[in-house]
């Protein structure tokens, strides 16, 4: 992922990460701005990240506790429109 400015800002995008096994619904309250919802494959986490570092920060932490991610997306960016 990019880091992007639109109007000052910087982008922000969706992400959605899949992981096998029901999570402690403790687990996302550690993470600021993570959504946790139970799914038949497993723990669906979901945010928005700022910038690649956040991303990998949290892909990290899942790793060293042994999470197994089943499936990783970030949405696209956003396009900019012009009137």
């Amino acid at each position: 992922m990019e880091h992007g400015h639109q109007n000052g800002d910087l982008a922000t995008r969706r992400f959605r990460i899949w992981v096998v096994g029901r999570l402690d619904r403790r687990f996302s309250g550690g993470l600021a701005g993570i959504q946790q919802e139970d799914v038949p494959e497993g723990t669906l986490l979901s945010g928005t990240a700022l910038d690649q570092s956040h991303l990998h920060g949290t892909l990290d932490l899942l790793r060293n506790l042994g999470i197994d991610v089943l499936r990783f997306e970030v949405d696209p960016p956003p396009t900019d429109q012009v009137s």
